[in-house]
């Protein structure tokens, strides 16, 4: 399906001048990370509450969730309670749910050059994300180290823990159903992270998943990846192929496939092309793969000002953020902004 560029810009301006996403590093029991990041986050942006106030439905878990939750992540209660103390009293709603039109990819050892996995994603938002944008390092005694780029107040967020689990997450135009999680969204994902392998991950996902509309992919230190879609239709799968794995924002699962339900007339070819385009430019350089070769490829303008680096569309969006992990090393980098536009700068777990 090709992409209409008719009538599109040649040239875009920067959405944002250059820059460095602010890194905020706690470290310390959990309650003690939670907490102290809470703080920082009022301190440093005391007009942005929302995730901080969302941090609280983890005082109402129902006891089915809270045995889940000591089996896979017991430390994670504690981590909640540090924030939501060092939150204070409600003042402000929950935010609301952030992804946006996002692409992410997963590398295999066997296409790298360096026969190490590699995965990322480029978030696509309004420009006026970008200055809430910050790089989490919680190193937590006892319990994996998180590391992602997220909101003020966000645990979640886009990257790795040192399980060596990576989680990337995106909007996904399908039907929803109205079937609620057996964990909530706030949980779930956490819990992913929390497994040593994605298989795990996956048997959580398909035990206490819902139906409603949302996508993730999936990839562990060995370089296992897959992509789930949750449509109404269930939660559908799609494993990596020859070494590399691509998705945007459309149901590639053959359960959810025909589940498509698009916003605006014109997001299908966008996604589609993002997602299967993104996989030509991978397979191209198969074997010669690197982190760096990576971070060119996703700043591709083979269908300027649309595409992996996107500079226009019609919904407001662009690229506003590059994340990409080399789990095996530890390492994350992240551009702030657009990735033809910046440079990287990396972090360590």
């Amino acid at each position: 399906m090709d992409l209409d560029l008719t009538g599109l810009p040649r040239v875009v301006p920067r959405p944002v001048g250059e820059g460095v996403i602010p890194l905020i590093a706690v470290e310390g029991t959990a309650y003690e990370c939670g907490r102290h990041y809470a703080q920082i986050v009022q301190e440093k942006y005391p007009g942005y509450r929302g995730f901080l106030e969302g941090n609280r439905d983890w005082l109402k878990l129902t006891p089915q969730t809270q045995r889940v939750v000591e089996q896979y992540a017991p430390h994670l209660p504690e981590l909640f309670r540090g924030l939501i103390d060092g939150a204070g009293p409600q003042s402000a709603p929950p935010a609301p749910p952030q992804e946006a039109g996002c692409t992410s990819f997963a590398l295999h050892p066997s296409v790298t050059l360096d026969g190490i996995p590699i995965s990322g994603q480029v978030k696509d938002t309004p420009p006026n994300r970008i200055p809430l944008y910050i790089i989490l390092r919680m190193r937590i005694i006892g319990a994996p180290t998180i590391m992602v780029l997220a909101y003020p107040g966000e645990l979640l967020g886009y990257g790795m823990w040192s399980t060596g689990m990576c989680r990337w997450r995106h909007d996904l135009y399908a039907k929803s159903g109205s079937r609620m999680p057996v964990l909530t969204p706030g949980v779930l994902p956490l819990l992913t992270l929390a497994c040593h392998n994605v298989h795990q991950a996956v048997e959580l996902m398909e035990k206490y998943c819902g139906n409603s509309a949302g996508g993730c992919m999936l990839m562990d230190s060995s370089g296992q990846a897959v992509t789930c879609d949750s449509s109404i239709s269930g939660l559908g799968l799609v494993w990596m192929k020859d070494g590399i794995l691509t998705r945007s924002n459309h149901p590639e699962s053959p359960l959810c496939r025909g589940d498509e339900q698009y916003p605006y007339p014109g997001f299908e070819a966008d996604s589609k092309y993002r997602t299967h385009g993104l996989r030509k430019l991978f397979e191209a350089e198969s074997g010669r793969l690197t982190a760096q070769k990576a971070v060119q490829i996703m700043a591709d303008h083979s269908v300027y000002p649309r595409g992996q680096c996107k500079h226009w569309h019609d919904d407001g969006t662009v690229t506003t953020a590059l994340v990409l992990c080399e789990p095996s090393k530890g390492l994350m980098h992240v551009v702030r902004g657009q990735p033809c536009c910046n440079w990287p700068v990396t972090y360590t777990l």
